[in-house]
């Protein structure tokens, strides 16, 4: 039995629409960033951005972000802040944090999210961010990742601006 116009339409209509469909998703550009060694007070901060015409609506990506964690005088870790905002338009927004092969944290983050964790230095880390554009202008977030100084080095400039402090009350009183 031979299949009728109308079938053979249809199968080719059907071929199309899923070569449409792979075609989309590999029209995403995955990004990779090598952000280096994170510095204690020095943040590192990008606005990634999956628009249009090279991504239309409904592009799954896939961002990398490598970076390291040098090592401080007398630590064997510091905190890292990690802020991770999308301001256009992305669904199924997901992170991960990985050490070398090991997952530290990963998820959903919806509309952001801000982790704080400490990981050890002279190690190499890497941020997945993946998700999928969703506006007619595509979708863009941007995210800051920062070293934290270690509480010894807040406790010594605390006590270094109350000695200052200190002086300037003293001083103060002698010309009263």
């Amino acid at each position: 039995m031979k299949p009728s116009g109308l079938w053979k339409k249809m199968a080719v209509l059907m071929l199309a629409l899923s070569g449409v469909g792979a075609s989309a998703g590999a029209w995403a550009t995955d990004y990779t960033f090598n952000v280096g060694t994170l510095v204690s007070g020095t943040p590192y901060t990008q606005v990634v951005n999956h628009v249009l015409p090279a991504e239309p609506v409904g592009t799954t990506f896939m961002d990398i972000f490598n970076f390291q964690i040098g090592s401080v005088t007398g630590a064997s870790s510091i905190a890292v802040n990690l802020n991770l905002v999308p301001f256009l338009n992305i669904d199924n927004l997901q992170l991960g944090l990985y050490s070398e092969q090991n997952a530290l944290w990963s998820g959903l983050v919806g509309s952001g999210v801000t982790l704080s964790s400490y990981l050890l230095t002279n190690t190499n880390y890497y941020l997945k961010i993946t998700g999928t554009t969703s506006g007619t202008l595509g979708g863009a977030y941007t995210t800051a990742i920062s070293a934290v100084p270690e509480a010894e080095s807040w406790a010594m400039m605390l006590a270094g601006l109350g000695l200052v402090g200190f002086a300037l009350r003293r001083n103060n009183r002698r010309q009263v």
